[in-house]
């Protein structure tokens, strides 16, 4: 698959994830990298190089829903992206891959097939909604295997007020995981669960760059390859100084 194109995701399932816990800890947003949009993948401080072969899709939106363009110029550590002057909305799903925990407790890229002895494995996908403008309320979901939706425009929000989202993924809610509300500046901090709803609401930590994010596993039934689908997803936004 070619990082010049750009993928639809597909319709909203029926079904719910049912497994929780927690995914490796990397996610994905989009934000200013150098005066250009860039794909980070990351967490805290981290600020990862990537190979654009792991993008598999990317789709913009305008402020009412609508579909609208986005370009991928692949560098070489990064992905910058070029999304069309009425695109309010960015999603963008980035694979990790298969990761092993081999018997010395390190991590290592590959699946169990090629680290026998693993403690661990699992294959790891990440998905990232990143708001660029304000957005028509209710936001419709994108329908990806795991997203944060918010239920207010963070847009109208301020540092240290509360922002209401749901956890779904293609579209049913998923209940009881847990949401990290300051991906970036405290990662360490105290998460809020989702209810049966998928709904949580977290406290805003940033007075600029907000990135949200949740971890979901999924055990496989086959485990010749890895134990569990391991799921990232994060919500990124910008919050802008009063008068700006």
């Amino acid at each position: 698959m070619t990082t010049k194109k750009i993928l639809a995701f597909a319709a909203c399932g029926l079904s719910m994830l049912l497994a929780s816990g927690v995914a490796s800890g990397h996610g994905v947003w989009v934000t200013q990298r150098a005066g250009e949009l860039a794909l980070v993948l990351g967490e805290g401080a981290l600020d990862e190089a990537y190979d654009a072969k792991q993008v598999h899709a990317v789709k913009a939106f305008t402020a009412r829903g609508e579909a609208s363009a986005v370009k991928l110029q692949p560098r070489e550590r990064n992905v910058v992206l070029e999304p069309a002057a009425d695109a309010a909305v960015l999603s963008v799903a980035v694979e990790d891959g298969f990761w092993s925990q081999g018997a010395d407790g390190k991590w290592v890229s590959g699946s169990r097939i090629k680290v026998p002895d693993a403690r661990r494995a699992g294959y790891y996908m990440k998905y990232g909604t990143t708001l660029l403008k304000p957005v028509r309320m209710p936001l419709q979901p994108l329908c990806m295997d795991l997203e944060i939706v918010p239920l207010i425009d963070p847009s109208t929000l301020r540092r240290g007020q509360s922002l209401p989202l749901r956890v779904l993924s293609k579209g049913q809610p998923v209940a009881g995981v847990a949401v990290i509300a300051d991906f970036i500046g405290n990662t360490a901090g105290r998460r809020v669960k989702t209810d049966k709803a998928g709904r949580a609401t977290v406290v805003l930590g940033s007075s600029g760059l907000n990135v949200v994010a949740v971890s979901l596993n999924r055990p496989r039934s086959d485990r010749r390859e890895a134990d569990e689908d391991g799921l990232e997803a994060t919500l990124a936004f910008t919050l802008h100084r009063a008068g700006d």
